[in-house]
């Protein structure tokens, strides 16, 4: 599997607190504010398959994220 890279593609995005989350070219998922807490909404795959996430990709992934977030 690919590493996983994290986007935050503008202000507005972030003050909503969704990064994107990217394998390869595919969209894989997006933060979301629930409950007060950052949470990863990961979407199904194009072609039904499961994803298949690396645990230290996706690790780092995450605090990333929360790094770009809050940069905003």
């Amino acid at each position: 599997m690919t590493g996983i890279t994290v986007i935050v593609t503008g202000p507005e995005e972030a003050y909503d607190n969704e990064a994107e989350f990217w394998c390869a070219n595919e969209l894989m998922g997006v933060t979301v504010l629930h409950e007060g807490r950052l949470h990863l909404r990961i979407d199904p795959r194009s072609d039904g398959a499961p994803w298949l996430a690396d645990a230290e990709s996706l690790a780092r992934s995450l605090a990333e994220a929360e790094q770009l977030l809050a940069a905003y």
